[in-house]
């Protein structure tokens, strides 16, 4: 543990406080004060990952010189959670639980003596024939707390934004808090602010990023508005049509004019421009070069078809795979359609095969049925009960996609931990399954 250059190095004295402070009075006699506070520290023992990206960031400062130094001196480290949760510590990209471990050796925390306290020892030194540095012990530490990387807590975004959420077309002006006449006695919801989000998220700024995005949650008047998926797929299948209408020419399907189409959504579906603005945004990019028509919009047409299939399943229960598919691209439209793949659903889907009949000749289509990750609970324990409880064996493929969240994005070592803790591996005819483990 490396030493602050302050501290003594060797030959030093360790003390408890004095139950009283001493003083030398105007008489040059030993004065009594009153007691010195006690007081209380909590050791943070910091994962190697966090040095490393505090180290990398003083490299940067002193390579860098036109870095504003104040600002990138300080590398942020924030513990977020509500009182009833257990507490996070979150750096600008990463989540971390704080969880106290108990430590075999005592840790004495010390500090040089207070100016008072220091007369003191000066006193008792100088009556010695040699002068060696004091330290006070202000505190004896028998446990630390460790960090240990998890999962952000994401979900928490919709169970928290849901009340507050927008209500479709036609429904613009309700959905940013307003209410028509006549809407007296509608109660009037919370919105939230991104800060006041920030606050009770356990993630970190980059993770809340990518959270906000993937469940479509965007800023409108300083507020944030969740788009839920069967009000937005309305809302994109309108935009996927005027895209159609609007494109800039055969050879670019997905770049169209953005005033066009802001404006289009206002006057036929009273969309409100700032929802537009920021939807557009969410679902591509506008480009800053314009031309006579203002400024372009290249949208991502694989993600606007995913969330308008995401929202076609929303209820859907044991229904012909291919009929479900047909739906999909008559919902895109025939330019698109060839973007519909099933696989853009994972995570929101089961597939079941359809009952064999002594009518049927050909394989019949295997039927699906809607299943989301969001519904699942968050705990692993929680959440391959629940799984094994939905179906009493899994195949690899088919499970993994619902067991997102549960360790971070990419940690295959911790999700193979949970599968080992979870899991029985059974080799047999037609291939490898998953089943619950049995408790011992």
């Amino acid at each position: 543990m490396p030493v602050g250059s302050s501290l003594p190095q060797r030959s030093v004295v360790l003390r408890y406080p004095p139950a009283t402070t001493s003083f030398i009075n105007a008489t040059g006699r030993e004065g009594e004060g009153e007691a010195e506070s006690e007081e209380s520290y909590q050791l943070l023992e910091l994962a190697p990952e966090i040095i490393k990206a505090v180290e990398a960031s003083r490299s940067r400062l002193t390579s860098d010189s036109t870095t504003d130094k104040k600002d990138a001196s300080i590398y942020p480290l924030t513990i977020k959670g509500k009182p009833s949760d257990d507490a996070v510590l979150c750096t600008p990209d990463s989540t971390f639980l704080l969880r106290t471990v108990g430590i075999s050796n005592s840790i004495l925390v010390c500090r040089t003596p207070s100016s008072s306290a220091a007369n003191l020892d000066s006193i008792a030194e100088s009556r010695s024939d040699t002068v060696k540095p004091t330290l006070q012990i202000r505190d004896t530490c028998h446990e630390i707390l460790e960090c240990v990387p998890i999962s952000p807590n994401l979900e928490r975004i919709r169970t928290i934004l849901k009340e507050s959420a927008w209500k479709g077309i036609n429904s613009s002006s309700a959905s940013l808090g307003k209410r028509k006449r006549g809407d007296a006695k509608e109660k009037k919801v919370k919105r939230w602010t991104r800060d006041q989000l920030n606050s009770v998220i356990q993630a970190s700024d980059e993770e809340l990023e990518r959270g906000l995005r993937d469940r479509n949650v965007i800023e409108v008047d300083g507020k944030m508005l969740l788009l839920p998926p069967k009000e937005l797929k309305e809302l994109l299948s309108i935009i996927l049509s005027l895209l159609t209408i609007h494109n800039t020419g055969p050879s670019t399907p997905n770049i169209a004019p953005s005033r066009q189409l802001i404006s289009s959504l206002e006057d036929d579906h009273e969309v409100s421009p700032a929802i537009t603005e920021r939807v557009l945004r969410l679902f591509g990019h506008i480009s800053p070069d314009q031309d006579e028509n203002g400024l372009n919009w290249k949208c991502d047409i694989k993600r606007i078809v995913k969330c308008i299939g995401n929202g076609l399943l929303l209820g859907v229960r044991e229904k012909k795979l291919d009929e479900f598919e047909r739906e999909w691209k008559e919902e895109v439209g025939e330019e698109f359609g060839d973007e519909v793949d099933i696989k853009l659903l994972e995570g929101e889907y089961l597939i079941s095969p359809a009952p064999m009949t002594s009518l049927t000749f050909s394989s019949p289509s295997p039927l699906i049925t809607h299943f989301s990750l969001a519904s699942l609970p968050l705990q692993p324990a929680q959440r391959f009960a629940d799984l094994f409880l939905t179906r009493q064996k899994w195949s690899p493929e088919d499970i993994l996609p619902f067991l997102k969240g549960l360790t971070r994005d990419g940690d295959v070592k911790a999700r193979d931990k949970l599968v080992a803790k979870f899991v029985r591996v059974v080799k047999e005819k037609d291939g490898v399954w998953w089943y619950p483990r049995r408790s011992s």
